[in-house]
């Protein structure tokens, strides 16, 4: 049961994450161009990366709302019972969250499935994923505030690190594909070093609201470092910090270190052009490991 609960939610959060970042990414990039030209072919890769995380992000959330009500019952028989799906949804502190996404997934997964995506229906997909993001905070250690302000403050708190973090992992994709584009193009390394330029200002504001929201989270459980580091609460913690510790020294030579040399001569330009597309396929690939840490965090009780 465990095991369900853990893989479903790091497929729904991988797929959640690529919703909103990659749909995000593209009203800082600006892809819409204002000559009446066609978008470019990784705006059309990233819808079809879109196309496929939505449908994969309803399943995996249903996937992990039947490991809920299994976990709550102890059975997973009880997931098709009617009498214990009227209880779940109707008479639990989950049920109205778990309903209203339901609902977004009945929503999202058309409007990403639809041909001929514009401007508006990212902007949808993007509202249905933020919100998909802030609803499970009522199902994880954020909602363990209760209706008070210090809740409200754990919520928002949440709500932060995980838009975040998602606008950070979630826009590596389209950088990518985007990266990937212009290699062959006139003036890659100028056009690449804009690019890259915008995605690190929004990076870097992104990592800025990650390390003082986790930090406020830890706060939030007000234990001592010694009984932290001697939970499994801790170890994971522990683990998911040296991922992102990873990701930031990553993300640091791409922006301090590669990215002023992409404009050197010719030669030297195109080589650190190559380090940059296999640093971030790496700072990506350690973004899919810490989601999948998290998936465990958001299980594992923290220290009383």
């Amino acid at each position: 049961m465990t095991q369900v609960l853990v893989i479903s939610r790091w497929i729904y959060f991988a797929s959640v994450f690529a919703l909103f970042g990659s749909s995000l990414f593209w009203f800082y990039i600006e892809p819409w161009p204002r000559d009446g030209r066609a978008a470019p072919r990784s705006f059309r890769a990233t819808i079809l990366m879109l196309r496929i995380a939505a449908p994969v992000a309803a399943i995996s959330g249903l996937a992990w709302l039947a490991g809920i009500v299994a976990n709550m019952t102890g059975d997973f028989a009880d997931v098709v019972d009617p009498t214990t799906l009227q209880i779940f949804f109707f008479q639990t502190q989950f049920g109205p969250v778990a309903i209203l996404r339901l609902t977004l997934f009945a929503g999202v997964v058309p409007l990403a499935l639809l041909p001929k995506p514009g401007r508006g229906r990212l902007v949808a997909i993007l509202v249905a994923a933020a919100l998909l993001l802030f609803s499970q905070a009522w199902f994880g250690h954020a909602a363990e505030g209760g209706f008070s302000f210090h809740g409200a403050l754990m919520i928002f708190v949440y709500a932060v690190h995980v838009f975040a973090g998602a606008a950070w992992i979630g826009g590596l994709p389209p950088l990518l594909l985007t990266l990937n584009e212009i290699r062959r193009s006139a003036r890659q390394e100028a056009r690449a070093f804009a690019l890259l330029s915008r995605y690190s200002l929004m990076g870097m504001f992104a990592v800025t609201l990650i390390l003082l929201s986790g930090m406020a989270n830890v706060a939030f459980h007000a234990v001592s470092p010694a009984k932290l580091l001697h939970s499994a609460y801790g170890h994971v913690l522990f683990v998911k910090l040296s991922l992102v510790a990873g990701m930031l020294v990553l993300a640091y030579f791409n922006r301090f270190v590669a990215m002023p040399r992409l404009c050197a001569p010719p030669l030297k330009g195109a080589a650190y052009a190559v380090k940059l597309r296999a640093s971030i396929s790496f700072e990506l690939a350690l973004g899919i490991l810490v989601i999948g840490v998290a998936a465990v965090l958001g299980i594992t009780p923290p220290p009383q």
